[in-house]
Order: structure tokens, then C-alpha cells, then sequence
């Protein structure tokens, strides 16, 4: 019995892989020094895009939720991005093999 994934599964897979690969750089590596660690942060965790002004706002409101709405909102965006461009890589992939091998 072959276990087959489908594209959603790999996609899920890479994006974890991927999510980690750039905490890993980040938080690890540090790229940079402490003024591109800035740029490095923004272009590898996209969700700080939407996670700090989310968290900002929510400062005004619940100050103690803060951390936990900036982390929850950046990682879950990020996470939907990379699985996202995964998905797209996979399936494109799949198309071109298809086209190629007619």
C-alpha cells in the first residue's frame, strides 16, 4: 500500500519547514547586525507586516495580550504565506511536469 499526500499536505509540510528555517535565521543566525536584523525580520516573517500594528492597537485595549496577539498574529500569517507560495511552487510544478511529459 503506497501512501499518497496530496498538494495540500506538502505545502503544509514545506511551510513548517519553511516557518522554522527562517526563526532559525533570526533568531539563531542573526543576519545583519541590529539594524539589518530589522529588514531580515520583515522579509522572512511577512506577518510582522499585519502583527505589529495589530498588536499596537491592541495595547490600547488589553495591554497584558499584547505579546500574545504580535506573536500569534506574525507566526499564523506568515505561516499562511509561506504554505501560500508552497502551494503555488507545488502546483506549478506539477503542471509543467504534466505539460512537459505530453
Amino acid at each position: 500500500m503506497e501512501l499518497r499526500l496530496t498538494d495540500r499536505a506538502y505545502a503544509l509540510v514545506a511551510a513548517v519547514l519553511l516557518l522554522a528555517a527562517a526563526a532559525f535565521v533570526l533568531f539563531v543566525v542573526h543576519p545583519g547586525g541590529f539594524e539589518g536584523q530589522i529588514g531580515w525580520f520583515i522579509a522572512l516573517m511577512p506577518g510582522a507586516i499585519v502583527g505589529l500594528p495589530l498588536a499596537d492597537w491592541v495595547l490600547k485595549i488589553a495591554p497584558s495580550a499584547q505579546g500574545i496577539v504580535l506573536w500569534s498574529s506574525v507566526i499564523g500569517v506568515t505561516f499562511s504565506w509561506y504554505f501560500v507560495i508552497s502551494y503555488a511552487v507545488i502546483k506549478t510544478f506539477r503542471f509543467l511536469v504534466r505539460a512537459m511529459g505530453r
